[in-house]
């Protein structure tokens, strides 16, 4: 009992009642069904490291712990006074109650007490329990699982509650020495001992924190079979690990059969780099091309004839052929650095940092920083997979590439050119046939574009060719180009590029679209155009003017590296009507970054550069 009494006063530190609106989530929240009276409630929750970029069914016992859900009543219920309950049981421990100010009692089924009293709003985010770790608490090993519901007015028999409860482990530490399918090479790396990968590698992978990771060769993880989402093999990193590669062609390949669950958190990124990367690493500032990155192949959808398509650098078939698997899961990234990445075989085969081969919409890419990569910083061949939260710094080719039928959507882009770089987005249909099915078309808001005097005179803010198409909303082109730049900031090239986007200016058909968007006046003066007299339909300037709420000024951005909004740009909101899916988050603002309060690039990322 004395036991109980001291892990309540524990969780009551611990634990924080909120009744508004946490953290913005990437990630959807786990359905939980429902239970008991009103039957059309719609019970959400998990548990999650990252602030709700991903969650997880079992944390490492040094990550803070949230335990969230959110609560849709009955439509019945919405407006009327209600009353919200969570109980959670802690294994070998005991239930317990939460309290209106934050607290817990042992739980009563014959004393229900709730922890707010309100008008019931339709919807309600509860945080349950925050930043709980398991090492303060001495609970590695221990389960958490959580109910949460509500009554109306007075009358407990309207209890309405999930059917499921929230369920999460707090893993136990992890034990010394390289875990399975890992051995060490007696060295350290970062002040810990370092475990080798290489090969392929067939069953499930767990790298824990306490170890350094070496790739000491394409490593594969699953084979190129396609394989349902519930029966892939799994490679899953904690957060704070740090995996590196020896100079030369060494690469992280999740085949289709396999999914990656890189799980890092703000406090504690995970870090893919160069052997070289050290503290006090001379000259990393112009440092690239030192491994072969991240390549994960995946089963949706591509344009290319077969609908198959093989990946650079001979990692593998990716592509669903004539039966695409839209909703293919390769796992998730989260709160990740990839550093120094990309591989030059020749100048036609090159990867990149991260390429996403065939990547399908279950798949889950939320904070993701790519510094100092070698050809492209992310390319997405084909697919259809969302990201959000992608920092793409010092990128040495195309910081934002598509081709092969893309048709994702990207939120909060922030794309930061310095000593080096072609473009900020350099985009494709499909290359050997312009007008293939279906076309590259992805939807892109809040994106920010920072070009630099010191790219490459043949770059541009965003070259759109091979009949690509675009939506992009709610975005800024900002900084300079270099005097002597030959090629223009945006450039339309390729005749399939207007012809499939409208014949006029005033057919447009919106397709190739950049609405609500705010570029600065010498960009706008500085669209180019490739292609002869009868291809060349309409002229950059004269497109952008045609988009809605476009507009062009002369103005900086903030902030030490000069990539947060000034007052010119938050001068413009945003327009969010034509995104209302529950994928978009709807802000008020344009650009990547609002300003320095919201400024999600803190902490977790690499800035010294």
């Amino acid at each position: 009992m004395k036991l109980n009494f001291i892990f309540a006063r524990a969780l009551a530190s611990f634990a924080v009642l909120s009744l508004t609106s946490i953290n913005t989530q990437s990630a959807p929240q786990p359905e939980l069904g429902t239970a008991g009276v009103s039957l059309e409630a719609v019970f959400t929750g998990g548990g999650t490291i990252s602030a709700g970029a991903n969650y997880l069914g079992e944390v490492p016992s040094s990550e803070k712990l949230d335990l969230v859900a959110t609560v849709k009543p009955a439509p019945n219920d919405v407006g009327k006074i209600g009353t919200l309950i969570a109980i959670v049981q802690v294994e070998g421990i005991g239930i317990y109650t939460k309290l209106p100010l934050g607290g817990w009692v042992a739980f009563d089924i014959n004393n229900l007490q709730g922890f707010a009293t309100k008008t019931l709003a339709p919807s309600e985010s509860i945080e349950i329990l925050t930043d709980l770790i398991g090492d303060q608490l001495n609970v590695a090993g221990t389960k958490f699982i959580a109910y949460v519901g509500y009554w109306v007015g007075d009358d407990q028999t309207t209890l309405t509650y999930t059917k499921n409860p929230v369920v999460v482990s707090i893993a136990k530490k992890p034990a010394v020495g390289c875990p399975t399918n890992t051995s060490s090479t007696g060295t350290t790396f970062s002040g810990k001992p370092v475990c080798e990968l290489k090969g392929r590698i067939e069953t499930n992978t767990h790298l824990t924190s306490n170890n350094a990771y070496q790739l000491s060769s394409a490593v594969f993880i699953g084979t190129n079979t396609d394989t349902d989402n519930d029966k892939k093999i799994s490679l899953t990193i904690d957060a704070g690990t740090k995996i590196f590669s020896p100079v030369g062609f060494n690469a992280l390949i999740i085949d289709k059969s396999a999914k990656i669950h890189a799980n890092g958190s703000p406090e504690n990124p995970i870090i893919m780099t160069s052997a070289e990367d050290v503290a006090g690493y001379a000259g990393a500032s112009t440092q690239r091309g030192k491994w072969g990155g991240v390549v994960i192949n995946g089963a949706a959808q591509l344009n290319s004839s077969s609908g198959y398509a093989q990946g650079e650098g001979n990692t593998g078939q990716y592509g669903g052929g004539a039966n695409p698997v839209a909703d293919d899961d390769s796992g998730n990234i989260n709160y990740t650095q990839i550093k120094y990445a990309g591989y030059l075989f020749t100048p036609e085969d090159e990867l990149n940092s991260l390429a996403l081969q065939g990547v399908g919409s279950k798949t889950n890419l939320d904070y993701i920083q790519i510094h100092n990569g070698a050809d492209d910083g992310i390319e997405f061949y084909g697919g259809n997979v969302d990201a959000k939260h992608l920092y793409l710094t010092g990128i040495d080719d195309d910081s934002l590439d598509w081709t092969t039928g893309y048709t994702g959507r990207l939120q909060h882009v922030l794309i930061k050119l310095t000593n080096t770089g072609d473009n900020c987005i350099e985009a494709d249909n499909l290359g050997a046939n312009p007008t293939a099915t279906p076309r590259s078309q992805p939807t892109i808001s809040n994106l920010t574009c920072v070009l630099s005097p010191n790219m490459s005179s043949k770059g541009h803010a965003m070259e759109l060719k091979a009949g690509t198409g675009m939506n992009m909303y709610n975005s800024v082109i900002a900084g300079e180009m270099p005097s002597r730049a030959s090629e223009g900031c945006v450039r339309l090239a390729a005749a399939a590029t207007w012809t499939q986007s409208g014949a006029t200016i005033a057919t447009l058909n919106g397709s190739l679209t950049m609405e609500n968007s705010l570029i600065t006046t010498a960009c706008l003066n500085d669209m180019t155009e490739r292609g002869t007299a009868a291809e060349i339909l309409w002229t950059g300037k004269d497109w952008y003017g045609a988009q809605v709420g476009g507009s062009h000024a002369t103005f900086k951005l903030t902030g030490t590296l000069g990539t947060i909004n000034g007052d010119e740009v938050n001068a413009i909101s945003s327009d969010m009507s034509k995104l209302t899916d529950v994928f978009w988050d709807q802000v008020d603002y344009i650009g990547a970054v609002k300003d320095t309060t919201s400024d999600w690039t803190k902490g977790w990322t690499f800035n010294d550069f």
